[in-house]
């Protein structure tokens, strides 16, 4: 509504815009895939995108070192750098999943892979544990998906318990919030990388992409623009792996009115 009035995008309110395109990596939310069965799904969102980034998910989620099904992680891990590796960016998604010595073995076979981001390795608030980590890698570590504590987010950063710091713009309270920990993260040589929860989530992240002064190499999509891109003054498209920022007031939409009509057509 600010934007509207304004007549700026949520981009231009937060800061200056300094980039209109944003390159993105396409995730895989799966865990109950075999690792072969995951090969061919990670090879069609990559088909279905353009995008030479991609993610995929490791552990049991919030397992404690037990797998999603026996071996599933080492095996997925070794395949995924046979058919990804040299030419795709590779992110792995542990969701919680490890004590610190498991982490630290997982991250060492994602090393091996030349992966460049391994996200929440440890229980998302043991910060101690996930620095542990961070330290004993090179592979860049990243969290802060479910925390919405302004001071816990001051602590990791000043702390550097992770390399690449994920507000999400829901979870945490929105931009304003997430942008001041892009601010604290950009002083101190960090990359701030958010988190998505669904939704419109794209949309606010191209915004947040265009303004901060360090997203990261590549921010998640997770498919689905053909539905909506057209609804955005410059339409949004995904090609060649990257999103364009829409440029219009506000989320960027041209018409609310024709946006209700076509959301309840959908």
């Amino acid at each position: 509504m600010l934007g509207r009035i304004a007549g700026k995008s949520i981009g231009e309110l937060c800061g200056e815009v300094v980039r209109h395109e944003i390159p993105v990596y396409v995730a895989s939310g799966k865990r109950n895939t075999t690792p072969e069965e995951e090969i061919e799904y990670l090879r069609e969102l990559a088909a279905k995108s353009g995008s030479k980034a991609l993610k995929f998910r490791v552990g049991g989620r919030m397992s404690r070192n037990a797998d999603a099904m026996p071996g599933r992680t080492e095996t997925l891990i070794k395949l995924v750098g046979k058919t990804f590796g040299g030419s795709y960016a590779i992110h792995a998604d542990s969701n919680s999943s490890y004590d610190v010595p498991q982490a630290i073995r997982v991250g060492r076979l994602l090393e091996d892979i030349k992966a460049i981001h391994y996200e929440e390795p440890c229980q998302f608030d043991h910060l101690e544990e996930m620095k542990e980590v961070a330290d004993a890698l090179t592979i860049p570590v990243a969290a802060g998906e479910q925390e919405f504590s302004d001071w816990r987010f001051r602590w990791m950063i000043a702390n550097r318990a992770v390399d690449i710091v994920q507000p999400d713009l829901h979870y945490y309270g929105g931009m304003i919030r997430s942008v001041r920990v892009a601010r604290m993260a950009a002083a101190a040589k960090m990359a701030t990388t958010i988190h998505i929860s669904g939704g419109f989530g794209f949309v606010y992240m191209l915004h947040f992409a265009s303004c901060i002064e360090d997203p990261g190499k590549y921010q998640e999509y997770k498919l689905g623009i053909e539905k909506y891109g057209s609804w955005f003054e410059t339409p949004i498209r995904v090609k060649d792996g990257k999103m364009n920022v829409p440029a219009g007031p506000g989320v960027g939409i041209k018409d609310l009115a024709g946006v209700i009509k076509g959301a309840k057509e959908v």
